[in-house]
């Protein structure tokens, strides 16, 4: 529901037709601002014994703004906002009433990127005593010029890997690509649209590419950050869950000087 006042309308509407009714009765002279808006718009629902948070405190920080007792709507439109005794003098004979009961009521917000998953995740491991991460080799590396030098550099990385390691079918790998900004990727956001787009046919690097190149383990090919967490960068580190199902980071096999010829 937006906020915004439908009162001055109506009310010249409303006065126009109380002049037309009264003549020259000084009352109906009045300006529509001095009419009190119950007389003006009745409200199709109040909702009373609230605490109706407003943030309307812009700044960020830590206050909720204006905190309201009752609040009346009209049209899908909250028009008012005050004391039950001044929301009720807004009801019509054919408006609803709503007793909240001290619940809180919040403005609807609109958040376009939020991962709920991985916080009930979170929580469930902590509830139910489960490892906090998954186990398996995790590298962290720049990311390529091109599509076609990311996955030329994850193949070199996997040869290195298992030269050093031999994945059990269990365990999982993970490729975090780092943001380079000399090579055109400024952000992780950047590098993350190699993987991504809206449309299937504007990704750049496929699940086939990496079938391709890893055909018999399970890789995850992601940008900044993934199932695993690496300590340091261009190092395979071999993950496993400790005693506390936290996870225990072992140095496996560096990249060494030659990687990027």
């Amino acid at each position: 529901m937006t906020h915004r006042c439908l009162i001055a309308t109506t009310g010249i509407r409303l006065a126009a037709l109380l002049t037309f009714l009264l003549g020259g009765n000084a009352w109906a002279q009045a300006s529509v601002g001095d009419l009190p808006p119950e007389i003006l718009l009745y409200a199709d629902v109040v909702y009373l014994n609230a605490k109706i948070v407003t943030l309307d405190d812009h700044e960020l920080n830590a206050d909720p703004g204006t905190i309201a007792e009752a609040m009346a709507v009209r049209d899908e439109v909250i028009i008012a906002l005050g004391t039950d005794s001044e929301m009720l003098a807004m009801a019509g004979p054919d408006s609803k009433i709503v007793d909240l009961k001290g619940k809180t009521v919040l403005p609807g917000i609109v958040e376009s990127h939020v991962h709920p998953m991985s916080e009930s995740e979170r929580f469930a491991r902590e509830q139910y005593n489960l490892r906090m991460t998954p186990e398996g080799y995790v590298l962290q590396m720049d990311v390529g010029a091109t599509p076609d030098d990311t996955m030329a550099r994850v193949a070199r990385a996997m040869d290195l890997l298992l030269d050093h390691a031999t994945p059990t079918p269990d365990e999982w790998l993970n490729i975090e690509l780092m943001h380079a900004p000399a090579l055109g990727f400024a952000t992780p956001a950047s590098v993350s649209t190699l993987m991504s787009a809206p449309k299937l046919s504007d990704v750049r690097i496929t699940r086939s590419d990496i079938s391709e190149i890893v055909p018999n383990y399970p890789l995850v090919l992601s940008s900044a950050t993934g199932i695993m967490d690496a300590p340091e960068k261009n190092i395979w580190f071999h993950v496993t869950a400790g005693p506390n199902g936290r996870p225990i980071a072992r140095e496996v096999v560096a990249l060494d000087r030659s990687f990027d010829q």
